[in-house]
């Protein structure tokens, strides 16, 4: 049976618009469609409207399974969708966003061994087939690096403050400190994510912007959350320990 869904298309291209504005439009579709016939249906009627295979935001919330069936994601957000990029604020053209602040944001990581840890992931994931439409012919290139890398952008823009603050190191960089830690348990690659203003102590509940949900990634969080704090020697973080305990010993 068709559904009857009523979107609302975030617009903007940063050549011809000076503000983006959002587009409506009532898509009819089988629920067993999937999302990414919903996208081809809105392109029919959009002209050249632009996404990517890094997902967007319904209703606030990071949905990038294209696969995802249609009547699944109207059981989460009902038949009213607000369609948004990851990141507004850095929006280039409708759901494409500017990925370069991500991977700057990732070069302080590439000191402690990110480069390698991409390519002994690409390495195991790709081996002789396409990645991101990509090929593995050359796992040395930094370009295929980098596709490993954006596929935790997801990750990088589904909490509110990874969007409002540019300067929080966000929740994809440590997941990826975590998969650092767990390969070299170096002090260094923990020192990275120690800053209180923008460190993992202001780490968001990933769960709540994520469909489907999946705890993963809060567990790995919280479980490195542990680990700075029982193996930190700076200075700041100590102290903000020795307040904490304070406060629950009070």
């Amino acid at each position: 049976m068709d559904k009857k869904i009523n979107l609302e298309l975030f617009r903007f291209d940063v050549k011809t618009d000076y503000l983006p504005y959002f587009a409506k439009l009532i898509v009819k579709i089988n629920g067993q469609k999937s999302l990414l016939d919903l996208l081809a249906i809105v392109q029919e009627n959009v002209l050249e409207y632009g996404y990517n295979a890094y997902g967007f935001k319904i209703n606030g919330v990071v949905v990038f399974d294209f696969g995802l069936k249609i009547e699944d994601l109207i059981k989460r957000f009902g038949l009213e969708w607000r369609i948004e990029p990851l990141n507004p604020h850095l929006a280039l053209k409708d759901l494409i966003i500017d990925v370069q602040p991500f991977l700057q944001k990732l070069e302080l990581l590439k000191q402690v061994g990110l480069d390698e840890l991409a390519q002994e992931e690409v390495q195991s994931i790709l081996k002789d087939v396409e990645f991101k439409g990509l090929k593995a012919l050359d796992i040395e290139t930094q370009t295929i690096k980098d596709a490993f890398l954006l596929s935790f952008l997801p990750f990088a823009y589904a909490t509110p403050l990874s969007v409002e603050n540019p300067e929080y190191l966000g929740e994809a960089y440590f997941i990826l400190v975590a998969s650092l830690y767990a390969k070299h348990k170096t002090l260094e690659v923990l020192e990275t994510i120690c800053g209180l203003e923008n460190g993992i102590f202001n780490a968001q509940s990933l769960q709540t912007y994520l469909f489907p949900q999946n705890p993963k990634f809060d567990a790995c969080i919280n479980e490195l959350k542990q680990i700075v704090f029982e193996r930190s020697e700076l200075s700041k973080i100590q102290s903000f320990k020795a307040k904490l305990l304070k406060k629950v010993n009070f």
